[in-house]
């Protein structure tokens, strides 16, 4: 709670009033008596409710009335927010346009005085709805927990409890006496009942000598807490609420003894009152624990000394046998209600308060109709299963801050499995005036501040997606209840809602009726309006359609932007991906807008009138393919924080871009034009910008001292990437500007490209720069030494491309320390065309190597390099990765008759267009027991796979050999236990594998033949040496006549065969029907000859009844698909037919019933015929959900 004047302001009030007292607001009114009366009066008002605000909020609970009371209280209070929002608009635009009114317009008063009245009638009703002022309801579970537990009602929690037992019978406890386990998830989630397995077991029993249990819940009484463990541990009650008599009195009781103690549900966060509270104990023998049950990582924070384990949900089996033991009754039971039983379980998304709630909710009901309602119903709709949940979940609600409730509350603006993006989801708050500001704390830190406290107290888990936040289900169910009709969430295109009170609109989907969306357009107090985002794929695809189609684009538009842009309170607005070409300039009517998102657009000009939205804080175009500038008047969004137009078109910045004192991120370019001299000085302006900035243009600077006026050693940024583009005329000033251009020292990457200059400034390998992890060097042709980099400290990852004057990389670059490159982890060097030769000091006789832990070496295109490339200098490599290079060994680092190498760390090994290398080592043999991946192309000395590969590579998952124009065989014994994928592609020697059974490779999974004209054979006796094969792909080997005698293996599920003329010729003997695993067929006729090709495809009897998925290509003579060969197919869901010139006909049956998907593609004949309505096969596929002729739908 906030105190502003002596009232305390409830979560819904802080913004009102906070904006009620704002200098733009009070300047606004000055001199305006009767404006200024009216908004006291309204503060009065404001006041009265929210002082029993808090009290409604927890009787809406039990009474629909006063839950209905709140919805027009806060309706109310938002049109008084959105008022505000207008005095404050209006006052900034007379600042930026220069006005100067001295009268404020009659609406104001009018809003007021409608605000007022309808305040009226609410405070009158708070009296008749016994709404007490200051009350603060208690909210606890609806039993205080105890220590026992029914044993048969615990599933899927067997990993944590051993993981804790051994945690608490182990007496190594650090430094600590006594050891805290904290146990924290989300409510409900069962936390207490793991805490009560591990106090009854029966050798935690026997290892404590004292135990005890207390519920402390939300207030930690220390007095309370104290006499409970004294009571427990001694038998003996104390009266006494003396703490030092207590504490003293507990202290012996525990002297020498090994105790546990479960301390249940708490929420105690602050570390002065623990640290009071657990004095006595440290009388206690060592080894003794305590347990801590909490939802909120704070806690285990402040209490914890040992690992914290956070409970997560339970598997969606357990959580069945949890709702099932609760659900039924009777052994056997209905398979209706089975099947209904378990989607609710699915529901519960295994949080076992949930199934347990609900699987006695429906225990004693015997009507499927009320199954399916609970399955249909969000769980906060079902009144019993309510008294259960929501006490577990509201307390968790109820200790947030009041920022916090706003905040979670928004978030049931998306829909359930929403992947919450922590900077977007920041963003929008900001937007939404959610975020407190606090004296010198950014708001998007403190926003980072709420999300992080969301998680911590189970809010928000992590996804399985990297960098994504999910809420759980029944947590999302709680902000639909908080925020109530206020957000509006359309799923499964379901457009019947009631949307006229909206505030937060949010459609995920796609929808091509643009119709549909006409209730929106009547929200007209909407502040969130948010399409798109589920599929970006839709928007990436029209953004990149070329520019004479994008005016028909219009038409497929979902929604009506003159409509839309008459929404005057919108503050965030994302149309993401939904195929807008051009922007109205009746924008300028969303005066209050904050965040505007139209990435993945092809959109190719923002309007003039963007430029007079002052409130805008965010402005995301990136991805707009087609967007060639931004607006010349730019600078007026003095407000702008977020900029980001990666991916469009622009190469110049509008004038006067430093003007964005308050610019925080800067997505995109900062192009330095030719005709205003480098306009470098604009970037002084930036000082707050954080992250990356990237810098291009930089030949256009006219004198070299101008670098300094971007001030970058000032600017703590984390990514800077510089860029000179075309040749340069003058090295000299490169050299200076390069060397101006000094960043500040906590620069984390670092990008130079097109550098001029003959060599790199002092600053670039400075120690100092000790925090760079990241550096990429490229196309500085005239650079004729790298820098001494072996020094940076934190170095991770070095990339150096096209530096064509560099001729020898030697002792300089590894700055004359050891071991250099301590911290690297990846060195790439690519198209170093005058690189001829590698130093590399020392060696293995000496201890402490460079590059002790490189982590994957990779050299392309550097075609004048020779010599050896010693492994073993690089004791951790796991990639190599060598394209175009003369070395002529992978020899150890010193000479030595060694003729082995071990590589134990080696996972991947790609060699290509290596022509003077030697097998592996000049010969010998590569041990890397661990190396998966090899990919070898073009790899002109490789007759056959070493022999003694299958020895020292025990490891191997994938072999790829292509292009290897010597290549024969394999060895006669070849053993690859752990191959998974085999790719033989353009070996024109290679005539097919060992006889006699010699190719053993039980595990392979996907196999790939591809244009090998002498081919003629694939292994023998397939269903027993590769068993396991799923995939085969047979492609241009007109050799090949059949399939090995006994057939393909019968786990295959995919096969592709194309320009296999003498095999397509016997494709009646390929023996499909025996495969009953196959899913997926493939066929092209290409390559075939013509009088060998039939009219018809396929025969009767050549496919099997398991196909899901056939494709038929490449056939010149096809006429006709014959139907009594598919009407068997009764699993098929995908036909793909492409470049049949002659097919203009289906079967007359009809295709398979089962069909989703029919594909057709350069099938001209046939595609006159298909069209939809007029087309003469129109009617025997017309029932087919998905048609595509050509790429597009019909």
């Amino acid at each position: 709670m906030e105190v502003v004047g002596g009232a305390f302001f409830s979560a819904f009030f802080q913004q009102v009033f906070q904006k009620m007292d704002s200098q733009e607001v009070k300047n606004f009114i000055r001199g305006k008596k009767q404006t200024d009366e009216l908004l006291n009066q309204l503060r009065i008002k404001l006041l009265s409710v929210n002082a029993v605000y808090d009290d409604a909020e927890q009787k809406q609970l039990s009474n629909p009335v006063v839950k209905q009371w709140l919805h027009e209280l806060k309706e109310a209070v938002f049109h008084a927010e959105d008022l505000l929002d207008e005095i404050k608009t209006e006052a900034l635009r007379r600042k930026m346009e220069a006005e100067f009114g001295s009268s404020t317009s009659t609406s104001v008063d009018s809003k007021i005085r409608e605000i007022l009245e309808r305040l009226s009638f609410i405070v009158e009703q708070k009296d008749a709805l016994d709404l007490k002022r200051g009350s603060r309801h208690k909210i606890s579970q609806t039993l205080p927990s105890t220590s026992l537990v029914e044993r048969s009602d615990v599933y899927g929690r067997d990993h944590e409890k051993e993981t804790i037992i051994q945690l608490l019978l182990s007496d190594d406890v650090t430094c600590n006496k006594i050891g805290v386990i904290p146990i924290v998830g989300m409510g409900g989630i069962g936390k207490t009942t793991l805490a009560q397995l591990l106090y009854n077991d029966d050798k935690v029993k026997q290892h404590f000598e004292l135990q005890a249990w207390v519920c402390v819940s939300d207030e930690f009484g220390v007095v309370k807490i104290t006499q409970t463990i004294y009571a427990s541990v001694t038998s003996q009650t104390c009266d006494t609420t003396d703490l030092d008599q207590l504490q003293v009195k507990l202290k012996d009781a525990l002297a020498g003894k090994k105790f546990l103690f479960v301390l249940d549900d708490v929420w105690n966060e602050k570390y002065n009152i623990w640290d009071s509270f657990r004095r006595p104990f440290e009388s206690g023998a060592n080894g003794s624990k305590i347990i801590v049950t909490a939802r909120n990582d704070g806690v285990a924070t402040t209490m914890g000394t040992l690992q914290t384990h956070y409970l997560k949900h339970l598997l969606e089996e357990d959580c069945w046998v949890l709702f099932s033991k609760h659900a039924f009754k009777d052994a056997i039971v209905d398979p209706e209600f089975l099947e209904i039983g378990r989607q609710i379980v699915s529901k519960c998304k295994g949080l076992p308060l949930a199934a347990k709630s609900l699987g006695s909710l429906l225990r004693s009901e015997s009507d499927v109709e009320e199954w399916k309602k609970v399955l249909k119903s969000d769980i906060w709709e079902l009144s019993d299963a309510k008294i259960d949940i929501l006490p577990a979940l509201w307390l968790s609600y109820q200790y947030l801050s009041p920022e916090l409730k706003r905040c979670f509350a928004y978030c049931s603006i998306f829909p359930k499995d929403h992947k919450f993006n922590k900077s977007e989801l920041i963003l929008l708050w900001m937007a939404e005036d959610l975020l407190q500001p606090q004296k010198k704390t950014r708001l998007e830190d403190v926003g980072k501040k709420y999300f992080d406290d969301l998680i911590s107290r189970s809010f928000f888990q992590h996804s399985s997606s990297n960098d994504c936040f999910i809420m759980h289900d029944l947590m999302h169910d709680l902000a639909i209840y908080v925020c109530g009709e206020f957000c509006i969430r359309l799923v499964d295109h379901d457009f019947s809602l009631d949307m006229s009170k909206g505030r937060h609109f949010s459609y995920l989907q796609y929808s091509s009726d643009y119709e549909r969306f006409d209730p929106i357009y009547e929200a007209k107090y909407l502040r969130t309006f948010i399409l798109g985002d589920q599929d970006r794929s839709k928007g990436r695809h029209f953004s990149c359609l070329p520019p004479f189609i994008l005016g028909d684009l219009y038409l497929l538009q979902t929604v009506r932007l003159d409509r839309l842009f008459k929404l005057q309170c919108l503050r965030v607005l994302k149309l993401r991906g939904y195929y807008i070409s051009e922007l109205p300039d009746s924008i300028s009517n969303l005066k209050h807008l904050r965040y505007l998102n139209l990435c993945e657009n092809p959109i190719m000009k923002l309007p003039d009138t963007v430029c007079s939205l002052y409130n805008l804080q965010t402005l995301l175009v990136s991805d707009c393919r087609y967007l060639a500038e931004l607006p010349t008047f730019l600078r007026r969004l003095i407000h702008l924080r977020h900029l980001d137009f990666r991916g469009t078109k622009i190469k110049k910045m509008p004038p006067h871009m430093g003007k964005l004192k308050d610019l925080q991120t800067f997505g995109g370019e900062f192009v330095l034009s030719k005709d205003v001299g480098g306009n470098i000085d604009e970037l002084k302006g930036f000082q707050h910008v954080r992250g990356n900035l990237h810098i291009s243009g930089l030949q256009n600077i006219t004198r070299a001292e101008d670098a300094l006026e971007a001030k970058l050693r000032d600017n703590k940024l984390s990514e800077i990437r510089l860029k000179w583009e075309d040749d340069t005329i003058d090295s000299e000033k490169d050299s200076q500007v390069l060397g101006n251009l000094q960043p500040n020292t906590n620069l984390k990457v670092l990008a130079i490209e097109g550098y001029g200059g003959t060599k790199f400034p002092g600053w670039l390998g400075d120690e100092s720069f000790s925090n760079l992890v990241t550096l990429r060097l490229e196309n500085c042709g005239y650079c004729f030494s790298l820098p001494a980099l072996g020094q940076l400290p934190s170095l991770k990852w070095l990339e150096i491309h096209r530096l064509n004057g560099v001729e020898s990389v030697g002792f300089q670059f590894y700055g004359g320390i050891k071991p250099a490159f301590k911290s690297l982890v990846c060195l790439r060097f690519h198209s170093m065309q005058e690189w001829q030769e590698w130093c590399f000091p020392g060696g293995e006789e000496e201890e402490g190597g460079h590059f002790p832990n490189l982590y994957e070496l990779s050299l392309h295109c550097c075609p004048k390099l020779t010599g050896k490339i010693p492994l073993d200098y690089f004791p951790r490599l796991e990639v190599l990765s060598l394209r175009e290079v003369n070395i002529e060994s992978l020899a150890c680092s010193h000479e030595c008759n060694k003729f082995n190498i071990e590589l134990p760390f080696l996972r991947e090994l790609e060699i290509s267009d290596c022509p003077n290398l030697v097998c592996f080592v000049g010969g010998g043999v590569l041990l890397a027991p661990n190396l998966k991946f090899i990919g070898m192309r073009r790899f002109k000395n490789l007759w056959s796979v070493p022999e003694d590969m299958q020895i020292s590579l025990p490891s191997l998952w994938s072999l790829c050999i292509e292009g290897c124009k010597e290549f024969k065989s394999f060895p006669e014994e070849s053993n690859f236990p752990s191959l998974h994928y085999l790719k033989i592609m353009e070996c024109p020697e290679f005539v097919g594998f060992p006889h006699g059974g010699g190719l053993q490779v039980p595990n392979l999974k996907k196999m790939r033949i591809e244009e090998r004209n002498e081919f003629m054979s694939l292994p023998e006796e397939m269903q027993i040496s590769l068993p396991s094969i799923e995939s085969l792909w047979i492609w241009d080997c007109p050799e090949l006549e059949s399939f090995p005698e006994g057939g393909l293996p019968s786990k295959l599920r995919s096969l592709t065969i194309g320009s296999c003329k003498k095999l397509m010729a016997n494709r009646m003997r390929w023996g499909l029907q025996t495969l009953t695993s196959l899913k997926d067929l493939d066929v092209s006729f290409s390559g075939c000859e013509e009088e060998q090709l039939v009219e018809s495809f396929p025969e009767e009897g050549l496919l099997p009844t398991t196909l899901t998925s056939l494709s038929i290509s490449g056939h010149p003579n096809l006429k006709t698909i014959d139907g009594k060969a598919l009407r068997h197919l009764i699993s098929l869901e995908t036909l793909k037919i492409s470049f049949c010139p002659q097919l203009q006909s289906l079967p007359d049956e009809g295709l398979p019933t089962s069909l989703s998907l029919l594909l057709i593609y350069k099938c001209d004949l046939l595609k006159q015929r298909c069209q939809r309505d007029t087309g003469e096969e129109w009617p025997k596929i017309s029932h087919i959900p998905n048609v595509l002729i050509d790429g597009g739908g019909i």
